[in-house]
């Protein structure tokens, strides 16, 4: 391949209409996006632009919000959150997009139990989305445990894939090496950077997940496109990142006093620089 395509995760970190910000991620470069899932008329519309100005739409990022409430044993419970992906999927087939990525949890207190798992809503959902043409990509968060489980669960099971966020490696799963646990699987990626964790006792804060340009962390790319490159092929290369800083942290700021074009200029920079080490290693 002599030039790897770039993606991009768009959400809510910026205030421009989606013709204007897609036409600048265009401009800059890019080759597609990932965006957010909105249940409204908003995703109608920025698929709409994205089509207009030549964007691939490589998948959507599910609500994540209720990813503990999946595994409850209440249905009351776990109903609500699989109807909701259950939205998402359909929402990919009508607008072909072929890969929703789902948080296989949320939360940082919890007791995890091997022996009372509870995959029902993970089974329909997966089900489903076979059905629909869609592939399913968990992500590693917090509760590394949920997701080994279910990449294990869903082992044999080829709508199942992995969605591989560089910078939660670090500052969620204490740098273990996800890729070489699942890349065989992987169909996405988040990559981003930060600064590990930073608590001198090692536990893992919401906080830490900063979501920087990549070489503005710790992360070592080098080590990154090596692991990438043992892993399944992927013909995009999506970046995940913040604009604003978190709650008392203040490492992204610079990047708010920035132009839109300014900021994905710079983004599409150090993207092409990974890439580039992508392509030709």
């Amino acid at each position: 391949m002599y030039k790897q395509k770039i993606g991009i995760s768009v959400g809510k970190s910026t205030d421009q209409p989606n013709e204007k910000l897609l036409k600048i991620i265009k401009t800059v470069g890019f080759d597609a996006i990932s965006p957010v899932w909105s249940s409204n008329e908003a995703l109608k519309e920025l698929v709409s632009v994205a089509e207009n100005v030549g964007l691939e739409l490589q998948s959507i990022h599910a609500p994540f919000a209720r990813a503990a409430d999946l595994w409850s044993n209440d249905e009351n419970v776990s109903l609500p959150a699989k109807t909701e992906l259950l939205s998402v999927v359909d929402d990919c087939a009508k607008y072909n997009i072929p890969v929703v990525v789902v948080h296989a949890w949320i939360g940082f207190d919890y007791q995890f139990d091997a022996n009372s798992l509870n995959y029902n809503s993970f089974d329909e959902l997966v089900k489903y989305a076979e059905l629909n043409n869609v592939k399913i990509a968990f992500e590693n968060t917090e509760g590394i445990e949920y997701l080994r489980a279910l990449m294990t669960h869903f082992k044999d099971n080829d709508t199942v894939g992995f969605c591989w966020d560089s910078g939660h490696e670090m500052c969620y799963n204490f740098s273990e090496d996800l890729l070489g646990e699942f890349g065989e699987c992987l169909i996405m990626t988040h990559l981003n950077d930060n600064l590990g964790i930073s608590r001198f006792d090692g536990t893992i804060h919401w906080t830490d997940d900063l979501h920087l340009l990549p070489f503005d962390g710790i992360a070592d790319w080098d080590d990154n496109v090596r692991r990438l490159k043992r892993s399944r092929p992927l013909s995009i290369l999506n970046f995940e990142l913040s604009v604003t800083s978190k709650p008392n942290r203040h490492e992204n700021d610079a990047y708010e006093k920035m132009t839109p074009t300014e900021y994905f200029t710079e983004v599409y920079k150090r993207a092409c620089r990974i890439a580039y080490k992508y392509s030709n290693l």
